[in-house]
């Protein structure tokens, strides 16, 4: 299960650094929290905490396209940014994928 666990954490981390960079730094202490929700061995747990990697995906869409006029507005390639950005937003939704297997459905008790 930890295997499930750690790319998530990893995200997670990825994502707080990602709003500390913009000064949301609330944004990123909140971020910094939510996998403390894995202690809760509740079902309503895996389906937020995927439901988060979806919407950190769309996080990183969104300053991919921001981040991307920015550099076509100041003539600068923009081309490896959006390599960059789509492949970390591809492992962040996969995350949220990555929370269905049949061990973390068990322990959080989704296959009642």
């Amino acid at each position: 299960m930890k295997s499930r666990i750690i790319p998530y954490v990893f995200m997670i981390i990825l994502l707080a650094a990602h709003f500390s960079r913009g000064n949301h730094n609330v944004l990123a202490i909140i971020s910094l929290l939510i996998p403390f929700l894995f202690f809760i061995k509740q079902k309503w747990v895996i389906i937020s905490l995927e439901v988060i990697a979806y919407l950190a995906a769309l996080v990183w869409l969104y300053g991919a396209y921001e981040y991307i006029q920015l550099r076509i507005a100041t003539g600068d390639d923009w081309v490896r940014l959006l390599i960059i950005m789509g492949c970390v937003a591809l492992y962040t939704a996969w995350t949220g994928i990555f929370l269905r297997s049949d061990k973390i459905k068990d322990t959080y008790g989704m296959n009642e």
